[in-house]
């Protein structure tokens, strides 16, 4: 039977109604989860630290700094995807060229909303599920330059998302292929490869040493000298491995 893997979502908004309008509406997607809410952007950015939320539904004014402060606040590896939810249309050029999935205006149509959630499940590669039963995958067809051939799975040492493709490191080579990660990571053998954050799987026996870093997070250095972020959403699915 396939798993719903959920979107935990973090709202970002100082007006009550607002907030309780968007716990409604969140409701109805059943893969969406509300971690939290936060009403300015101080809190916002202790609760992103804290909580690792995949989706931001944030608000553009908000008190003592907007909502596009805020992401530039961010490091382009900490930052959620964002859907901004607001009462001024003046806004969408600036929140577009921060990379935001949609920007919803107030007050908010359902069929609008559900089709923002929509964007965002394919920003983030959830599509549907994201786990099928069925033996682990093998290999993967990769098409470079004209010509087509089979990679091992268990040659590569991680797997990195880079929008609608994923690189594979096999050694000092690297080769695209035209997936979301979510994809692969569904069909990966779980007891040897584990995903460290957003963006990186990594094969665990590739694995020389796990150290401590910054906020909670690790770095992952591999067998071949590439170090790696581990996000602490996920140290447990890998210092578990020690257990």
């Amino acid at each position: 039977m396939a798993r719903l893997v959920t979107i935990r979502a973090l709202l970002v908004e100082d007006e009550p109604l607002a907030v309780r309008r968007l716990r409604r509406l969140v409701r109805g997607e059943p893969d969406v989860q509300v971690v939290g809410a936060c009403g300015d952007v101080a809190a916002a950015r202790t609760a992103i630290d804290t909580l690792a939320p995949d989706l931001l539904f944030l608000d553009v004014q908000l008190p003592g700094a907007d909502g596009l402060a805020l992401l530039r606040g961010l490091p382009p590896e900490r930052r959620p995807a964002v859907i901004f939810v607001t009462a001024y249309e003046r806004y969408a050029v600036p929140a577009f060229a921060h990379e935001a999935v949609d920007y919803l205006l107030k007050p908010i149509d359902p069929e609008r909303f559900r089709a923002a959630v929509a964007r965002a499940r394919r920003r983030l590669g959830r599509r549907d599920t994201a786990a099928t039963d069925g033996p682990p995958l093998e290999r993967l067809l990769v098409r470079e330059r004209g010509r087509a051939f089979f990679v091992r799975v268990e040659e590569v040492d991680w797997f990195e998302a880079e929008g609608n493709y994923v690189r594979l490191h096999v050694g000092r080579v690297t080769h695209r292929v035209r997936l979301p990660l979510a994809t692969i990571e569904a069909r990966l053998d779980r007891r040897a490869f584990r995903r460290i954050s957003r963006s990186h799987i990594v094969q665990l026996d590739r694995i020389r040493e796990l150290q401590p870093w910054f906020h909670g997070d690790g770095l992952v250095i591999l067998t071949s000298g590439a170090r790696l972020r581990l996000s602490r959403r996920y140290r447990e699915g890998v210092y578990g491995e020690e257990r």
